[in-house]
């Protein structure tokens, strides 16, 4: 049982006059799609954008024309779960950054916070923190890996917040309680 030449699927690549007639007709889908999903339409737009223009980068990938509709939007549904995680992410990082807002907190005397700290662990908060290296890039000088970076940051922004929290306990709230 071979195929012929009928039974095979269309596989000739798509042209560019082809993809932006799809993009024409299908973006407004793809916006409602996502929306569907539940996405802001702000939300929508961007991810729907960034879909098509990804589907375009790989292009190549594509099997059959006929499935540009639905393989974009399996893009878009990606993009969209990998933006969820980040501002999840990103709500949890600012949950337990030792930044705090400034409006909302008394301000905080780095010198006292970080002397129970070694030169290794000074240098790393100022490495990452201040000047924003990540932690590939640091795990490279510090003979680690990436993971192991992010775990002594962690450890280290707990070790910090509790010594904080020890210190504002003793502090003129104590005191008050005291008098």
């Amino acid at each position: 049982m071979g195929m012929t030449a009928q039974s095979l699927p269309d596989v000739r690549p798509l042209t560019r006059e082809d993809y932006a007639a799809s993009y024409q007709e299908g973006y407004a889908k793809t916006v409602r799609f996502l929306a569907s999903t539940g996405a802001p339409p702000d939300l929508a737009e961007e991810v729907a954008q960034a879909a098509w223009a990804r589907g375009w980068e790989r292009l190549g990938q594509l099997r059959q024309a006929q499935a540009l509709p639905f393989w974009i939007n399996s893009i878009a549904k990606n993009l969209l779960r990998s933006d969820c995680r980040k501002r999840q992410l990103s709500a949890e990082l600012l949950d337990n950054t030792l930044v705090a807002d400034p409006l909302e907190s008394e301000p905080i005397d780095a010198q006292r916070v970080f002397a129970g700290c070694s030169e290794t662990e000074r240098e790393l908060l100022q490495l990452y923190y201040v000047e924003g290296f990540t932690s590939r890039e640091l795990s490279e000088s510090m003979g680690l890996s990436a993971v192991g970076v992010r775990v002594r940051l962690t450890r280290l922004k707990r070790n910090l917040a509790g010594k904080m929290n020890r210190d504002a306990g003793a502090g003129p709230a104590m005191e008050q309680q005291a008098a």
